[in-house]
């Protein structure tokens, strides 16, 4: 979900960190290059479902979705079967209340496991709120624990402490390496946004584990978050297993600028991919290759002197190389002429979820708190393995 911006608009309308490298700042300033041929956009067509999110193989994948009575639940489906079913719907030992958004689907790479952020039965909320504004504190990753569960939602196991015995009253991810032995999240620590306009967070490694009765649970819990970082949220991993895409506020006075890192999480070091303090760029993901990643920028409107504040946002998907060269711009939701141009004023690309084959990316379109979804369909194998494009 987009968190920066949730998380400071329903706050706007109520209203030990470890040592690591100096960024590396290599970033792309540079103007939008032509497409690569196999990433030009076939077509973007208007989803009547939620953001899909597909397992490793691409045989299943899960809508995230709200139900009759408004709250979001997960729908798992095969490919090439019937319509997908609610695996959220019934109460099961250790999962979630009914009445309680189950957000941010993760197919674990083993393909055994969802893992996701499930709303906390009671929290203190904000004296001065809306149900619309407690949704969106929901989608930005405040008040909810992490779980996993069976991809048929027979067996539930929560795997944190939010607000009780752990530090962090939230999160955002987890992203997990390509071998499911490590997964890195981000938790809030601190909600006072006169202090830090969106929160103070901190980025969490852990191994995964499974034990003899295949229970599994996060162990060795590390501080990874980079210096100077106060506002960070993971993406995915690259398939080398050790490059994490991460969007921060690295070096900046004002978060709204946030850039897109990659974070070698065995040495620490940071690479600085846009480099653009005057900018909004957010939600980077690789794709399934490793070779380009998707984002959201305001690059677009570059020119406007709005152009990355959190109240007038307005953002497209965009792609680059892993190098953060090679920027094209892939949405136009908010210019005349497309096939996905809005009927309303004011939308935010948020986040993006690959197909495992590269060439479809499901993506969310935000109109606070509510979303549009969207499938973008390239010409070619965008993002395709090379073993998959052979």
């Amino acid at each position: 979900m987009n968190t920066a911006i949730l998380f400071v608009v329903a706050l706007s309308v109520g209203c030990a960190s470890a040592s690591r490298q100096k960024p590396d700042r290599a970033g792309t300033a540079e103007p939008e290059a032509a497409p690569d041929p196999a990433c030009v956009v076939k077509d973007i067509l208007r989803s009547s479902e939620g953001l899909t999110v597909w397992s490793p193989t691409g045989e299943q994948y899960i809508v995230n979705k709200k139900d009759a009575k408004g709250t979001y639940q997960l729908y798992v489906g095969t490919k090439g079967g019937s319509d997908p079913a609610c695996v959220t719907c019934t109460k099961r030992p250790n999962s979630p209340e009914l009445d309680r958004h189950k957000l941010q689907p993760r197919w674990h790479p083993s393909g055994k496991w969802i893992v996701l952020a499930g709303e906390r039965e009671s929290y203190d909320k904000p004296i001065i709120s809306t149900d619309k504004m407690i949704e969106g504190w929901v989608q930005s990753g405040l008040w909810v624990n992490i779980y996993a569960t069976r991809p048929d939602g027979s067996e539930w196991h929560r795997l944190s402490d939010f607000g009780g015995k752990q530090r962090g009253d939230g999160f955002t991810g987890p992203a997990f390496t390509p071998d499911g032995k490590q997964a890195v999240w981000a938790q809030i620590v601190d909600g006072n946004i006169f202090a830090n306009l969106f929160g103070r967070w901190e980025l969490i490694q852990a191994d995964f584990q499974e034990d003899r009765d295949s229970v599994p649970s996060f162990t060795n819990l590390r501080d990874i978050t980079p210096e100077g970082a106060k506002w960070v949220e993971p993406g995915n991993f690259s398939p080398d297993g050790k490059s994490l895409l991460i969007t921060a506020d690295i070096g900046m006075n004002d978060p709204q600028g946030m850039d897109q890192f990659i974070l070698d999480i065995t040495t620490g070091g940071l690479r600085n991919l846009t480099n653009s303090p005057k900018l909004w760029d957010e939600h980077g993901v690789f794709s399934p290759d490793g070779e380009k990643i998707l984002f959201m920028s305001s690059y677009p409107f570059r020119t406007s002197s709005l152009r990355h504040n959190t109240l007038f946002l307005k953002t497209e998907f965009m792609l680059m190389n892993k190098d953060g060269s090679g920027l094209q711009q892939v949405t136009h939701f908010n210019s005349p002429g497309y096939p996905e141009t809005n009927t309303r004023p004011g939308s935010v690309a948020a986040n993006g979820e690959w197909h495992p084959d590269g060439r479809t990316i499901s993506v969310l379109n935000l109109f606070f708190p509510e979303y549009e979804t969207w499938t973008i369909t390239f010409k070619g194998d965008c993002g395709s393995s090379p073993e998959r494009a052979q």
